[in-house]
Formats: structure tokens, sequence, C-alpha cells
């Protein structure tokens, strides 16, 4: 049988000590990334130390990073995990990113699962209000609306890739504001305003990225971006705007709107916003300031007079074609269903 080498990051708590080995694996055909750790473990080194638990994809315990992208072990066949293989063809095995690790692949989860109690995952119906007989009913049109939100199995996939869950302790990450996206797009919550308010101050929708990486990593097909996405809408609808995101969001679409160019040396300036507050914000961009003047680029920016009338008048077309389709702004159900259903395809 052919032999399949991986290359296993440790940790040894007790030494205080991370390094790598390899390990050799005969491949049989179904085998999975979990199927070759156990033989690993089982046959080779029994102080390898893992999760797993279901090995259907439904607990998420065997979450791990692959060749640097967070799967469920269980989920990923060998022949799968060959193919991202290094150029040495040595499949790399890793714990989760964002989270401490205690032994080899278990890391502690207590960051990851606080940021669901932080953004308030549970649902609030009216206070005072008599409980029904059975259960709280909706309509299935409703439910539609946000049902890919509540397939998350909290494997922290997502979080592990998350480009900024990595850098900022505050940031709820993308399964934790998926799962806050279930219950405000839920009309049996007495608690709407609340939770959008609070999802647009610091480490909430607006300091997402949009760099995808949640998306390609849930196994489940949950969308977490997308319903980042439709939060900032919904927030912005309700009124929730005196906040940096919104502010950035809106100087920079009205900047290519009015001129078809992004407007560099004004956009900190909108984004900060004409308010007291907004001192402390502005000198914390001189450094950058101070750089781009040294590169010449900001003059470079000043000199552009925008697009050609042409190009202005395409732009306009664009930005009124979006707004009649109201595209993230009013996405009904069956959208989202669709896009869905696409992602569950191309998984």
């Amino acid at each position: 049988m052919p032999q399949q080498k991986f290359r296993i990051s440790r940790y040894d708590p007790v030494q205080d000590r991370a390094y790598e080995e390899e390990f050799d694996v005969e491949v049989t055909p179904g085998q999975t990334v979990l199927d070759a750790l156990n033989l690993i473990k089982w046959e080779q080194d029994g102080t390898l130390s893992l999760r797993m638990s279901c090995r259907h994809a439904i607990c998420g315990s065997c979450a791990i990073k692959v060749n640097g992208q967070s799967m469920l072990a269980c989920q990923t066949q060998v022949t799968v995990a060959q193919e991202r293989a290094d150029a040495d063809g040595v499949v790399s095995i890793g714990a989760m990113g964002s989270q401490t690790v205690i032994k080899d692949l278990v890391v502690d989860v207590t960051k990851f699962m606080n940021q669901f109690e932080r953004a308030q995952t549970w649902l609030q119906p009216p206070e005072g209000q008599e409980p029904p007989q059975r259960e709280y009913r909706q309509s299935k049109d409703s439910f539609d609306h946000w049902s890919h939100a509540s397939s998350c199995i909290h494997c922290g996939a997502c979080y592990s890739d998350c480009t900024v869950a990595e850098i900022d302790a505050k940031y709820l990450g993308p399964a934790a504001l998926a799962k806050a996206y279930r219950f405000v797009m839920d009309d049996r919550d007495s608690q709407r305003d609340e939770r959008l308010a609070m999802l647009s101050k610091s480490g909430g929708i607006w300091d997402c990225t949009r760099c995808y990486m949640c998306v390609q990593a849930c196994p489940k097909d949950v969308l977490p971006m997308d319903a980042i996405m439709e939060l900032r809408t919904e927030a912005i609808k309700a009124g929730k705007t005196s906040n940096h995101g919104t502010r950035h969001s809106r100087a920079f679409a009205g900047g290519v709107k009015k001129r078809g160019r992004l407007d560099e040396a004004s956009l900190p300036v909108l984004s900060a916003g004409i308010r007291p507050g907004a001192i402390p914000e502005l000198l914390a961009y001189t450094p950058g300031a101070i750089r781009l003047l040294r590169s010449r680029k900001l003059f470079a920016a000043a000199k552009r007079h925008g697009a050609s009338k042409e190009g202005r008048r395409e732009i306009k077309r664009i930005f009124d074609e979006v707004e009649d389709q109201k595209h993230h702004s009013d996405m009904d159900a069956v959208a989202f269903e669709t896009l869905h259903q696409e992602a569950l395809k191309a998984h």
C-alpha cells in the first residue's frame, strides 16, 4: 500500500516545547485525516493528543489545520489533503489558530466559546409575554431567512482562520456574529434594536475585513461573512450609524460615486467624522500620513480628478443598478437560500 508522510506540529506543556515530528502512514481508499491520526496514535506514538468524537462532521471536535487551512479531520480525505501538500508531498498537520495550544492538536476553546456569550446568542422573547402552551411558532419564510446560520456546529474553523481574530482579542469572530445574525433576524426575539447597537461597537460587525477565509473554512456552509454583511445593512437601516464603520462605508462609497475614484485624502477625515472624539483618532493617522507624504503618494492622489465623464456615467449606472436591486439591503429568504445551496455544491 502507498504511504503518506505527515508532519505534525506538536507541543509538550511539561517542557514548554514546540516541535515538529513526521510519521509515515499506509493510505487506504476512503481514509480520512482523522483515520490517519488515529493510526499514528494507536500504532506509532500513544502520546499524540487530539480531539474527536462523532466522526460524522457533527460535533466539530476534530477541527485542526491541514496544510495551513482549518477543517474537520473526519471530513477531510487523505487524498484531498495530498492535493494540498507541500512540494515534498508532506501533509502538514497543526493545531487551530487564535487559541492557546494545550497539547499537540488540542487547544483551549474557552476564548472561542466566550464570544457566543458576549454576542448574547440566545432567544430573548418580550418580557411579561405569556409563554405559549407548546413552542414559539415561526413561519417557514421567516425561518428560511436565517436557517443557514443555525447549521453552525461550533467547530471554530472560521475563528481559527479569521485574520482579524488572530490579532484582535476583542473581535467577536465570524461564528459568534453569524449566530447573532440568527437572533437579529428571528421575529420572535425582542432585542433586535439592542443587538444591532451592541454589534455595531468596536469588536463587532465593522471589524470584519471581508477576507472570505471564514466562508472557505466553514464545513457546514454557514456563510458567516454574508451574515456579517447583512448585519451591517440592518444596523444602518436601524439608525446605528454613529460608528467608524458606517462613516467609513459611506465615505468610501460616496467618494467613488462622486469622483469615480477612491478619495484617499478625505477618507480618514470622513471616517473619523466631525465630532469631539475624532481628534485622537485623526492624530493616530499621523504616522501613516507622514509615510504617504514621504512616498509622494498623497500628492499623486490629489492630482487625480476622478474618472472620465464616460467612466463616471458608468459608475453611476452601477450604483443605480445596485440600489434598484437592493443587493445586500433587502435580501429575501429565497436569495439567501440560493447562496447557501451554491456554497453546498461548491464545498
